[in-house]
């Protein structure tokens, strides 16, 4: 050849066939004009042998796609997520990609399993939200097939990822209520995961632009399980002798336990200030007038989809964080 960098019509006289049937090969239009099994993997293995020219890795990324994008979520029960699923699927729908949903149950070794299944089905990405503390385990699998993380993200990690902007809106979100309070409680649980850190660091950062000085007893927090939020107030009260005047939760599963405690105890509407992350429509039709942070899941979803395009065609992304900008709702 006399250049280094092979061409179509190189593997076609290496295959014995022509440029034509090459492309189509290539394009997964093989099954359409007839071309044999035979015939497709002997141009791919040919093209397999010069796989480190980065034109032919795309050819062959191409020609073995599936179509079809794996994304692990935690929970699916929870409307940020099930919300969030709704618009990916429709941006993905609209350039003919499936999705493979699976759910981790927030169990590191269940996540780990349905990773590998999906590696196994082939997908051609992934998008997860991960519950794992390391990066390590899907840096392997970004070494052949894509890896965005979304929601969650891990320090330091090289691997792209998706969330919303958590400390600006945070602490604007809460500023003109702590002006009014000499107290302001966050209810929250796993803070060691990067969305909810980030949350955590907005609420003290709005405490801190007001002049009010965060007492330590304010951060009430454990490890997530169901009902949680509604047994951290619980506890709360009976500490204080009082519901505590101030509260903001870092997602819409908290805030549902908290407000199923509230009406338990039969709490009046002027008795508590509630502000939270994860704004949802119900909360327009709420007893208790609740300002929260909605995230953008159009944009959060069209990023991904632009972000996985990216990384199948190998392009190299301007930067690996995408912070996408929420928009507060009030309602006091």
């Amino acid at each position: 050849m006399a250049s280094n960098k092979l061409k179509i019509n190189d593997i076609a006289r290496l295959a014995g066939v022509s440029a034509t049937t090459v492309s189509h090969i290539f394009n997964k239009r093989d099954k359409k004009y007839r071309i044999s099994p035979q015939t497709r993997q002997r141009v791919l293995s040919i093209a397999e042998r010069y796989s480190e020219q980065a034109h032919i890795r795309q050819y062959l990324v191409k020609a073995n796609s599936t179509d079809t994008i794996g994304v692990i979520v935690p929970d699916m029960s929870n409307s940020f997520f099930s919300i969030f699923l709704h618009y990916l699927e429709a941006c993905f729908r609209q350039k003919n990609i499936q999705l493979l949903i699976t759910c981790s149950h927030y169990n590191k070794d269940i996540e780990i399993k349905v990773a590998q299944n999906l590696v196994e089905r082939k997908v051609d990405a992934m998008i997860v939200v991960t519950s794992l503390d390391s990066d390590e385990f899907y840096i392997g699998i970004n070494q052949n097939i894509p890896v965005l993380f979304f929601d969650r993200y891990l320090k330091d990690t090289p691997l792209p990822f998706i969330t919303s902007e958590s400390l600006n809106s945070v602490a604007e979100l809460i500023q003109p209520y702590a002006r009014q309070f000499d107290e302001f409680y966050f209810i929250g649980c796993d803070t060691q995961l990067t969305s909810i850190e980030a949350r955590l660091k907005g609420f003290k950062q709005g405490l801190k632009n007001v002049g009010l000085t965060i007492n330590p007893q304010w951060l009430v927090s454990d490890n997530y399980c169901p009902n949680k939020g509604y047994e951290l107030l619980k506890n709360l009260h009976k500490k204080l002798g009082r519901l505590p005047k101030a509260i903001f939760t870092p997602s819409c599963n908290l805030l549902q336990e908290v407000l199923s405690y509230l009406v338990e105890v039969g709490a009046k509407p002027q008795q508590i200030c509630l502000c939270s992350y994860d704004y949802n429509i119900y909360l327009n039709y709420s007893y208790y007038p609740i300002d929260a942070i909605a995230q953008d899941f159009q944009s959060m979803a069209h990023t991904c989809v632009n972000v996985i395009n990216d990384l199948l065609n190998f392009k190299e992304l301007k930067n690996n964080a995408f912070f996408i900008k929420p928009q507060i709702i009030r309602h006091r």
